[in-house]
């Protein structure tokens, strides 16, 4: 794991000017980038975005400060809950020096009210009240990062947590975010989709085990979503126990599985610093 921190640390300010050329560009494309293991820069319907900021040094202190100018070019700044690895006060301090407004969950409210922000340029996220920001649609959920503790299942862990469904160009992708419980219950009735962003989890101190206890729960949980596409996140984040850190070994499990069960259904992953067409 140290191996992979140091090559991580080593390439970041090359990954980072690479994805701020490339989204700054005057493009109609719809598109994502990844900041870090589950942080996206979008840019979409003609509306730049992103969705929990975080830097790679927020993360490892190894890793390079990075040019934050670029980002005076966002619309919104849209966050989901407050785990390290989604939640970057020092950057989003940063961010309040650029025009951008910023889609708040009212859980999460009182934890940013120190930083420097207009209140004016908050909008406050609450579930299944959709957002109309010009080119963008944006449906804001009740996520589900929470999981039972052993043995009592009527005591669960986590923290308040909103998913999104984002709509674009006759385009509907759904991100339930960090999710602990696989119960596609508790997911919004979208119907279809074009595309599902999904967070790899599978169980609690799982990584080193041969077949990780959630695997089979979460293939599943991603194939009730009847999303056209199924990109897979969440790898790669080196702030995490060795026995909670999952890489492309994990993903390559689930993709298998995917396949097994939906032979024909697009998948693929995405590792901090690559993009991809939405």
């Amino acid at each position: 794991m140290e191996a992979a921190k140091a090559t991580l640390a080593a390439g970041y300010a090359k990954h980072w000017h690479r994805i701020m050329l490339e989204w700054t560009r005057q493009e109609d494309n719809d598109r994502a980038w990844l900041l870090y293991s589950a942080n996206y820069l979008f840019r979409t319907g003609g509306i730049r975005w992103v969705l929990d900021p975080v830097t790679l040094h927020h993360r490892l202190p190894s890793a390079p400060s990075v040019d934050l100018d670029p980002l005076v070019m966002l619309d919104y700044v849209v966050l989901s809950h407050r785990h390290a690895d989604h939640l970057d006060l020092n950057l989003l301090t940063r961010l309040c020096d650029f025009p951008a407004q910023w889609i708040v969950p009212e859980f999460l409210l009182d934890t940013i009210r120190t930083i420097d922000r207009p209140r004016s340029r908050v909008i406050v996220a609450k579930p299944m009240q959709t957002l109309e920001l010009g080119g963008l649609r944006l449906t804001p959920f009740e996520g589900y990062h929470w999981e039972t503790a052993p043995g009592d299942p009527n005591e669960r862990h986590g923290v308040p947590a909103m998913g999104y469904l984002a709509e674009f160009n006759n385009k509907r992708w759904l991100i339930p975010g960090d999710t602990r419980t696989y119960d596609s219950s508790k997911l919004p009735a979208v119907g279809e989709v074009t595309g599902l962003l999904a967070h790899l989890w599978l169980g609690r101190s799982q990584a080193m085990q041969a077949k990780p206890a959630l695997l089979e729960d979460f293939c599943r949980f991603c194939l009730a979503v009847q999303a056209g596409r199924i990109v897979i996140t969440h790898l790669q984040e080196v702030g995490r126990r060795l026995e909670e850190y999952l890489d492309t070994l994990h993903y390559d499990m689930v993709r298998k599985r995917l396949n097994e069960l939906a032979p024909t259904l697009p998948v693929q992953a995405a590792l901090m610093g690559e993009s991809f067409d939405l």
